[in-house]
C-alpha cells in the first residue's frame, strides 16, 4: 500500500487521508441488512433442499429468520447514514484508495487469521475493508499491487462517487500504470 501510494504521489497526484465517519458500524449494519435479505431470497430452497448448502452458508441463512424487523429498519436507516459518511469523504477527492483486503491471502480451509497478535474470523477479516461500499453502493472495484513480504499479492481497492463509475474507470487505469 505504502509503495503504492508513493508512486501515485510520484506521478504528481495528491494523496491525502480522510476518515469515514461511522464505519465502524458496517459489519453490523451489513449483517442485519444482508443476513435477513438473503434468508427471504432462498425461504423456499431452503426449506425444501436445506441440505444441499454448505453448512456455513446455510447457518447464516437460517439465523437471518430470526433477526427482528425493527433491527432491520434501523440497519437501513444506519445504511443511509453511512452513505452520506462515504459521500463526504469523497467530497474533496476525485477517489478513495484502500487495502483490498487488511492480511495476506489466507490458506483454503483457514477459520481464522492472525490481525495484529489477535485471531480473528477469515470471512468477516476478509469483508471488513469492501462491505462499507457493499452497503452504500459506491462504485469500487480492486487492482492487483504486487506481493507481499511472504510472497502472497496484494491489492488496491478504490472507490468513487456514486453515479460516476466511467470516471471511477479511468482513475483505475491511471492508477494501474502508475504502479506496474
Amino acid at each position: 500500500m505504502d509503495a503504492a501510494i508513493g508512486r501515485i504521489r510520484e506521478a504528481g497526484y495528491s494523496v491525502h487521508d480522510v476518515d469515514i465517519e461511522h464505519a465502524e458500524w458496517t459489519p453490523h449494519v451489513y449483517l442485519h441488512i444482508v443476513l435477513p435479505e438473503a434468508s427471504c431470497y432462498h425461504a423456499a430452497a431452503l426449506a425444501g433442499h436445506a441440505d444441499q448448502y454448505s453448512p456455513g452458508v446455510r447457518l447464516r441463512l437460517e439465523m437471518g429468520r430470526y433477526l427482528l424487523a425493527e433491527d432491520y429498519v434501523r440497519a437501513l436507516r444506519l445504511r443511509g447514514a453511512l452513505t452520506a459518511a462515504v459521500a463526504r469523504a469523497l467530497e474533496r477527492c476525485d477517489a478513495l484508495i484502500l487495502p483490498t483486503l487488511p492480511i495476506a491471502a489466507p490458506p483454503i480451509g483457514a477459520t481464522t487469521v492472525d490481525v495484529d497478535g489477535v485471531q480473528a474470523p477469515v470471512r468477516a477479516t476478509m469483508l471488513s475493508l469492501t462491505q462499507l461500499f457493499n452497503l452504500t453502493g459506491h462504485p469500487a472495484l480492486a487492482l492487483p499491487a504486487g506481493t507481499g513480504p511472504e510472497g502472497l499479492p496484494r491489492s488496491l481497492q478504490i472507490v468513487g462517487h456514486c453515479g460516476r463509475t466511467e470516471r471511477l474507470l479511468d482513475i483505475a487505469a491511471a492508477i494501474e500504470e502508475i504502479i506496474h
